[in-house]
């Protein structure tokens, strides 16, 4: 139950969450793990794939008060942990000193059901809530309950599964012998807060419990608690409670069970002790912990909105202009939603698309060479960043050379960007983020805001083939005017090469660059309320000789009329007609030469992959 709340407060506050009994090796940014020795396995493998990972162990009830001081397993999951999750403000008092630092406390919260399931009028029911195991000391109410007064109105109802077939036929036996008694097995989660809304008493029996959480939901509900007297109780109800019995003391519960009865000024004290307490478990304050403790491990990245233009208005203003040009065209930039970003992930991963093995195999071969460029940590400003899985070989040699860095991704994809972001901070915590939402364009305007020299402009995945070759060289003359002495720009350049294999990689044997290309549809479609026929439209790229470049297009195959109904736009399209979407220049050695020196910076450096099919090329002032 624990789990599957605190899944729910990490959704709502914008992450993905998984559940799993074990860790099985899969990608995250934060693993948290229930149970220090149970869950060591898990946490050794987590460690092992990524020692920099964040980890949060969280603290329950045998792990807290007995294994951590007997279990050399428990104790190693401590050591290895980011942070500790206590369920109370005492648990911390039974870590050891060396680990206290990294201790948070967080209270279980609880809500309340619309509805109750009451009592019958001539009963004072007491609820029992928790499984059938010995450290609950699950039938010690129903022996109190047998020193009651033969006039006592109490009953006892017991939730909670038999874990052992020996305690399910214990409890059965004594349900049938004990007419105040009665144990009711594994109910729906519903059903057992309803019983408990209608009843007069939480009972907690337990020896041993790190802040369970059927005390948070009986504050909740405003029942009042009668609790064996543990570090897990009074770290939530308090030193002072009058509620408590010592721990395994049959006559000092029945005590309680009967001065709650018979009493009213004790139960109205038990009472106004749980009101009061109420707010410790509302579940916005258990969401605001959960939303601290993950600004501690991941930072605050800094991110930083270009320009405060409208996504929406400049997608408006770009599909205007462009169904009405002749030809048609679109920006490449709107490819790039969560959709296309995710699409374009999968290209990458594909064997036809070399472009991201030749660069990692470049980047693997001489970031070390790059990193001691510069004398000291330089500010590493990457144009279309995206997910940021190549940088991160470069982000590491300079981490490994100077120590600390800080990196300012540009990304026209917010979620992308500030999953990321986020994502680095937490492999990478001597590393800063500040984060730019917008296009290069937004990128020299905001160049002043970015932390100081040296810089370092990474422009990989030759992204740069995008532009007209007069537009790149004009961008890169303006990047040129914002650097100074000792920066340096790494740009990936997509090579000329055989037909055969450029086409390849733009037309997948699997069509996932042509669900990417027609993507730019779907978005119209979606944000535009365009009433395009999808099916009537294909992917078609192809190499052309006389500029160079790879083409990118959508094909309408049959005539039809789009209605783009947020422009009150009606657009017509020939069978054969065709939207422009992308090109992707590709450049020879001297077209290199001739782009740096037009731009006003030297080559320093042309690193190529074994089979020459990129270039990744260090320029500088000269």
């Amino acid at each position: 139950m624990t789990a599957l709340r605190w899944a729910k407060i990490l959704r709502s506050l914008g992450h993905r969450v998984t559940l799993r009994e074990e860790y099985g090796g899969e990608t995250c940014d934060l693993l948290i793990a229930l149970h220090a020795r149970r869950s060591q396995p898990s946490i050794l493998r987590f460690r092992e794939a990524g020692p920099g990972g964040a980890l949060v162990v969280a603290l329950t009830g045998t792990d807290l008060y007995q294994d951590i001081h007997e279990s050399n397993e428990a104790r190693r999951s401590l050591a290895l942990a980011s942070r500790l999750v206590v369920l109370t403000p005492l648990g911390v008092s039974e870590l050891p000193m060396s680990e206290r630092h990294k201790v948070r406390a967080i209270v279980q919260s609880a809500g309340r059901p619309a509805r109750a399931r009451a009592a019958p009028a001539s009963a004072f029911r007491a609820c029992v809530v928790g499984h059938l195991r010995a450290v609950k000391d699950p039938f010690r109410t129903a022996k109190a309950t047998r020193l009651l007064s033969r006039t006592s109105r109490v009953v006892a109802w017991h939730f909670g599964a038999a874990l052992d077939p020996g305690m399910g036929a214990k409890a059965q036996e004594e349900s049938s012998q004990n007419p105040r008694y009665s144990w009711l097995g594994e109910r729906p989660r519903q059903e057992v807060l309803e019983s408990l809304l209608g009843s007069h008493l939480l009972v907690l029996t337990s020896f041993m419990e790190g802040g369970a959480n059927v005390v948070s939901e009986a504050l909740a509900c405003g029942v009042p608690v009668i609790s064996s007297r543990i570090p897990g109780s009074i770290g939530i109800l308090g030193e002072d409670y009058p509620g408590y019995f010592p721990a395994g003391d049959t006559e000092a519960l029945a005590e309680l069970l009967g001065r709650a009865e018979e009493q009213a000024d004790f139960y109205a004290a038990l009472a106004n002790a749980c009101n009061a307490l109420a707010p410790l478990v509302d579940p916005t304050r258990e969401r605001e912990s959960w939303r601290e403790l993950l600004e501690e491990l991941f930072g605050p990245a800094t991110l930083v909105q270009g320009r405060g233009r409208s996504d929406h208005d400049a997608l408006r203003k770009d599909v205007r202009h462009g169904l009405l040009a002749t030809p048609k065209r679109l920006p490449f930039r709107w490819f790039y939603d969560e959709e296309g970003s995710r699409l374009f992930d999968e290209i990458c991963t594909l064997p036809e698309y070399y472009l991201p093995r030749a660069e990692r195999e470049i980047l693997e071969a001489h970031a070390d060479e790059l990193a001691g460029v510069f004398p000291s940590g330089p500010t590493v400003v990457e144009l279309g960043s995206g997910t940021a899985v190549k940088t991160r070989i470069v982000l590491e040699a300079i981490l490994r050379r100077h120590g600390s860095a800080h990196y300012v991704p540009v990304d026209i994809a917010g979620s992308v960007l500030v999953e990321s972001s986020r994502s680095l901070r937490s492999a990478y915590p001597s590393l800063g983020v500040t984060a730019l939402h917008g296009d290069y364009d937004d990128a020299l305007a905001e160049w002043s805001h970015f932390p100081g020299a040296p810089r370092l402009v990474l422009w990989l995945g030759s992204n740069i083939g995008n532009f007209e070759r007069e537009e790149a060289t004009d961008f890169l003359g303006k990047l040129r005017e914002r650097l100074k002495p000792g920066d340096r720009v790494l740009v990936g350049i997509d090579l000329i090469k055989d037909r055969a294999v450029l086409e390849a990689a733009y037309n997948d044997s699997r069509g996932v660059t042509a669900r990417f290309n027609k993507n730019m549809i779907v978005r119209m479609m979606r944000e535009l309320g365009a009433e395009f026929d999808l099916s009537g439209f294909s992917h078609r790229a192809f190499f052309n000789e006389a500029t160079g470049c790879i083409e990118m297009h959508l094909l309408c195959d049959r005539p039809q009329r789009v209605d783009v109904r947020a422009l009150g736009l009606q657009v017509d399209f020939s069978a054969g007609e065709s939207i422009h979407t992308e090109s992707s220049h590709k450049y020879s050695r001297e077209e290199i030469e001739a782009l740096a020196t037009s731009a006003g910076l030297a080559v320093e450096h042309v690193w190529t992959d074994r089979e020459g099919l990129l270039a990744d090329v260090v320029m500088g002032l000269g």
